[in-house]
């Protein structure tokens, strides 16, 4: 063999067909990424608009919504958690047209609304309305969505572009996988869980309610203690402070601010064992939230006053009875579960926060109470009426409720995730 005879490495073949196969990959996903952009996160000129009837951010929900605030020169935005992002719908005729995006987000508190709502008016200069919904309870617990739904994936998590995160987004095997899920959504018709605006159109429907809440109770999701404060509850002072100054911040861009106080079907409401108690579930928070307001309100600002509405109320929408035990379908009409509506509640909603003129129920009564407008004492004795007349009407639902309290109250158990949390 002649000295100058190379030593051919016995994996130099291996390498270079593992080099180019790894190079046809990235290729390969990189070119899908940036033309089928499956959570809209890439927008560039290869971007395919065809697309977006199909595209799907269900697995990506916090990188997805990053990705709507980032392209739409929005006008108005739906802010909260699931029970938003499933009743609110953008394109309702209240929002006159504007061009309106729901970043609501499953199982998102206030640590990333507000963040969410940050990122949006950081990019959307034109925003004039915003619906905030607060779910019950939030600002009186340390409960931190951010450890458990991949927010810290998502541009929400701060103003910086992480190379790796980039990256993982343009040639990651997810990235790969979804762009061949929209293609395919594409061919097939199939619609995604999640509309091109944001909103949730496809939230899991329990077969058999009875059932899925029975469940709830024995996984210790249902606690009322909080609810009625039958321990001490003490204002999470760091959400509270965060609050405010959002609301400054929103007041100070003249934007019209609707905070809603999300709404529960009448059994997430009842007290234990009282027909007629001497206060309203999940009052300390109200109270919290009214003080916070009025707080906001009183600095001066060029901006409308913001304003507070509360849901969680007895009225027509609310007070569905459960399906009967022999009845032929388990589902209750107007609601996926006890926790989330379906968009007709959400209709009413918004009706009532944009067109000054709440639509009223079958007893002529508006829904929605305007908790800065409206003397709390009157709002007190209104509810406790309320709760009085549904479990006087509704006794069988109500016992069917409360025997499942009762047990559920012989152990110490850690409450579940707040309302919300994706099902």
């Amino acid at each position: 063999m002649s000295a100058t005879t190379r030593t051919r490495h016995p994996f130099a073949r291996y390498l270079r067909w593992l080099g180019t196969m790894m190079g046809v990959y990235f290729l390969l996903t990189a070119m899908l990424s940036l033309t089928v952009d499956p959570w809209r996160i890439n927008h560039t000129p290869l971007s395919m608009d065809s697309l977006d009837s199909a595209r799907e951010i269900s697995g990506t929900v916090r990188v997805g919504k990053a990705a709507l605030a980032n392209r739409g020169d929005w006008e108005a935005v739906i802010l909260g958690s699931s029970i938003m992002e499933i009743a609110m719908d953008p394109t309702h005729p209240a929002f006159g047209g504007r061009r309106t995006v729901n970043l609501a987000m499953a199982a998102a508190g206030v640590l990333e609304t507000i963040p969410a709502g940050n990122y949006i008016l950081d990019r959307n200069p034109g925003i004039r309305t915003m619906v905030f919904g607060i779910d019950a309870g939030d600002l009186h617990n340390d409960f931190d969505s951010r450890k458990f739904d991949r927010f810290y994936e998502s541009p929400f998590a701060d103003n910086n572009i992480s190379v790796e995160r980039t990256i993982g987004q343009l040639i990651g095997g997810r990235s790969l996988a979804d762009s061949i899920a929209t293609i395919r959504r594409k061919f097939s018709g199939e619609a995604p869980r999640r509309s091109p605006l944001g909103q949730w159109l496809q939230p899991n429907h329990p077969p058999d309610l009875r059932a899925y809440v029975e469940a709830a109770f024995k996984m210790g999701f249902i606690n009322v203690s909080d609810a009625w404060a039958l321990k001490p509850q003490e204002l999470n002072q760091e959400k509270a402070k965060l609050l405010l100054g959002y609301i400054s911040r929103v007041r100070d861009a003249g934007i019209s601010m609707h905070i809603v106080i999300t709404p529960h079907h009448a059994l997430r409401q009842i007290h234990p064992v009282l027909d007629e108690p001497e206060k309203t579930c999940w009052q300390h928070h109200m109270l919290a939230l009214i003080d916070i307001c009025n707080k906001a309100n009183s600095a001066p600002s060029p901006g409308p006053p913001v304003t507070l509405w509360n849901f969680m109320t007895f009225n027509t929408h609310t007070t569905t009875p459960l399906p009967a035990e022999a009845a032929s379908s388990r589902q209750m009409p107007g609601w996926f579960d006890l926790g989330h509506a379906q968009p007709e509640l959400g209709d009413r909603m918004i009706e009532t926060l944009l067109t000054g003129k709440p639509p009223v129920d079958r007893e002529g009564n508006p829904y929605g109470v305007n908790l800065l407008e409206s003397d709390w004492e009157t709002v007190r004795r209104d509810w406790i009426a309320g709760h009085l007349s549904y479990c006087t009407e509704n006794p069988g639902d109500v016992s069917w409720w409360r025997s499942h309290l009762a047990e559920s109250g012989k152990n110490d158990k850690t409450p579940g995730p707040p309302a919300g949390r994706e099902n």
